[in-house]
């Protein structure tokens, strides 16, 4: 049980830094030098870069156990 719960913690990680990754170069490269960008535009990157990688991370996750579960 416990090797289950660390590969479980184990895969989440890699979900929630791959994507956090993909959407921080996502977002990097639209930025425009010669538009300004506003604050609360920022803020909302953040969070919603935030809540995807999160979201990466339980599928991630998810799809290891299950994968787990089948063998």
């Amino acid at each position: 049980m416990f090797e289950l719960t660390i590969g479980c913690l184990k895969w989440a990680a890699v979900g929630f830094i791959v994507a956090f990754f993909l959407m921080r170069m996502y977002e990097a490269s639209h930025i425009h030098d010669d538009i300004p960008r506003p604050e609360f535009k920022k803020r909302q990157s953040k969070r919603a870069a935030l809540v995807l990688s999160t979201f990466a991370a339980m599928l991630s996750a998810l799809v290891w156990l299950l994968v787990q579960k089948w063998d």
